[in-house]
């Protein structure tokens, strides 16, 4: 049995790697493109638009992707897959009618927007598109979900360059490229998959209680979804609110490059929320379970420190000058991104139980703290006071987890974890302290070369 849920887990887990991987490096090449040709405040302009959008897309669909994704890949799960799929097309059809017309009205007071239409249209695109691109995973396609997550990305650094480089159309490209790209991107999921002829064939015939039991699911998950969104994102209105758009775009390239960790946590999450859901009923669960979240824990721990040496070295060559500064937030932001991914690992016990609501005292909680003490530390201290207030709040939600978990499953740290904050603890040092360059590099290569020693060991099939 340890072989086989090896082997799942590492062909699950190459597929998304490839997938994320491709799309995240396509997506890398942007940020050296935007800093090069948008100012600060439109950048911060942009970042705060797409945040709010991607705030407001679970509250516009009631959260059904993840609701669908849950049903779809349950194979104990009562209703069939047409079932799932025709509840989420009629939901996203009249939510996204019921939202086009609450924005013309919307239109008479906040038409100074700036490309306030393009802004709600991309709200909507995103909203269909976050949806399917689930219900795609969710169906068993894997490869096609990393294949649009690729395609989805090349498309934007295309229109991107066309729009902004060439056509030099300023902010609006961005907009533009994020909003052209899904609408091409739900064309060729629904040329694939064919998910309006199976709603029309189906409609009539859907259960009526498919929409109850996945409502019973989702709703639960938005209060999650904003505490979440208060964690997160909260802090640019912060930093809005007491420095300007200018450090909010300063402080947006350095959380872009923290996404770097994000990508590696994101592969592991998706590949991760397929094994657990599976393995939930296993014998040796528990012992499997502690043993994945401190390996993962050390993997992640390396990440930290190798990308933070990667970037101490080609910061200067990628970033343009009046951005530099954004390198001191780099190191802990990349903490608090891989105590959110110790968090998110705990989440899964919520879902494999299908317990959602058992999930909100702890990151309402954590919201709560967030909020405090973004509003104490940015007047003080500022960016670096809004980096240390989220490792603070994330450190917090994973040892709430830890132990609001164990209804589930037991996580038991170990040496690993201890070994853990010792590298972490280095890291600190490395980030910060005058090193010559040669000596960077040399750490680099040796901790590169180590890290995918472990890897491989851990990510063996008969290691699992």
């Amino acid at each position: 049995m340890a072989h086989n849920r090896g082997k799942e887990f590492l062909n699950t887990f190459s597929i998304y790697a490839i997938g994320t991987v491709g799309a995240k490096l396509i997506a890398f090449a942007l940020m050296p493109l935007y800093t090069f040709f948008l100012a600060k405040d439109e950048m911060g302009y942009f970042d705060v638009s797409i945040t709010l959008i991607m705030l407001l897309v679970p509250f516009i669909t009631f959260d059904i992707r993840d609701g669908a994704f849950r049903f779809l890949i349950d194979k104990t799960c009562p209703y069939s897959h047409k079932d799932v799929i025709s509840y989420v097309i009629r939901t996203l059809s009249r939510n996204s009618i019921i939202v086009a017309i609450i924005s013309a009205i919307g239109y008479y007071y906040l038409s100074h927007l700036p490309y306030y239409p393009v802004i709600v249209a991309t709200l909507i695109v995103y909203a269909c598109y976050e949806v399917m691109i689930q219900v795609v995973r969710g169906m068993g396609h894997t490869r096609f979900f990393v294949g649009i997550g690729i395609i989805n990305t090349l498309l934007i650094l295309v229109l991107s360059i066309i729009l902004l480089v060439v056509c030099k159309m300023g902010v609006l490209s961005i907009f533009l490229a994020n909003l052209i790209s899904r609408i091409i991107s739900l064309i060729i999921i629904e040329i694939r998959i064919k998910f309006i002829p199976t709603y029309i064939k189906h409609r009539k015939e859907c259960s009526k209680d498919v929409g109850k039991e996945l409502l019973k699911y989702t709703i639960p998950l938005l209060p999650n979804v904003l505490a979440w969104w208060a964690i997160e994102s909260s802090s640019k209105l912060f930093i809005e609110g007491f420095m300007g758009l200018e450090y909010n775009g300063i402080f947006a390239i350095a959380v872009k490059f923290s996404n770097i960790l994000q990508i590696a946590a994101g592969i592991f999450y998706q590949t991760w929320q397929e094994v657990a859901i599976k393995e939930m009923n296993s014998n040796d669960h528990n012992r499997f379970f502690s043993k994945v979240f401190n390996n993962y824990f050390l993997f992640l721990s390396a990440i930290v420190v190798l990308g933070t040496l990667g970037l101490r070295i080609l910061y200067p060559y990628i970033v343009a000058e009046n951005y530099q500064e954004s390198y001191i937030y780099i190191y802990p932001l990349f903490i608090a991104v891989q105590l959110h991914a110790m968090g998110s690992f705990l989440d899964l016990a919520y879902q494999c139980s299908r317990k959602t609501h058992r999930g909100l005292p702890s990151i309402i909680s954590t919201a709560i703290l967030a909020i405090v003490l973004y509003y104490f530390t940015v007047t003080r201290w500022g960016l670096i006071g809004i980096s240390a207030s989220l490792i603070i709040a994330y450190a917090y939600l994973m040892i709430y987890r830890m132990f609001d978990t164990r209804f589930c499953f037991t996580i038991v740290p170990n040496r690993l974890f201890i070994v853990s904050l010792l590298i972490l603890a280095i890291g600190g040092f490395l980030a910060y302290y005058t090193i010559p360059t040669w000596i960077i590099i040399t750490l680099f290569l040796i901790g590169l070369v180590a890290l995918a020693v472990y890897a491989r060991r851990i990510l063996t099939p008969n290691k699992m």
